[in-house]
């Protein structure tokens, strides 16, 4: 099983090298990510097509493919708390920013449900790779 955060599921919507790397790395395993990232990868996906508007209606389609087949984990009032302890835990040491609290929490909730060990995640951000890793998660920093 594998969680993805917004990073690798705006680069899988924009269709970048990225991106097919990270489907490839998924296959057909179980893939899970936050609620928030429907949100998270809009911003992204807004920002980056910011200038040619007419572009992001086929980025949005393929965001919404992608989120069709991924288990989408809830902020559930855990997931907000553990991840509260996480941003005080890493903000002044890794940077943890709250998002990314948000994303490494949903993970962890996952984790709790189904065992230690049986998530890994994908990353294209530094500072998330840093935070899953001195959780002790297992994962890839794509770059």
């Amino acid at each position: 099983m594998i969680y993805l955060d917004s990073s690798v599921l705006v680069s899988i919507a924009l269709g970048d090298p990225r991106g097919f790397q990270a489907l490839t790395l998924v296959g057909s395993r179980d893939a899970f990510t936050s609620e928030l990232s429907a949100v998270e990868c809009q911003a992204g996906l807004s920002f980056q097509y910011s200038t040619a508007p007419s572009g992001l209606p086929i980025a949005e389609k393929a965001l919404n493919a992608v989120l069709s087949r991924l288990h989408l984990i809830q902020l559930t009032p855990a997931v907000l708390g553990y991840a509260r302890t996480l941003v005080r835990r890493h903000r002044s040491g890794i940077g943890l920013r709250t998002l990314d609290a948000l994303h490494l929490a949903s993970a962890a909730e996952v984790q709790a449900q189904l065992g230690t060990g049986v998530i890994e995640y994908l990353t294209a951000d530094r500072r998330q790779h840093s935070a899953f890793m001195a959780e002790g998660f297992s994962g890839e920093l794509m770059s």
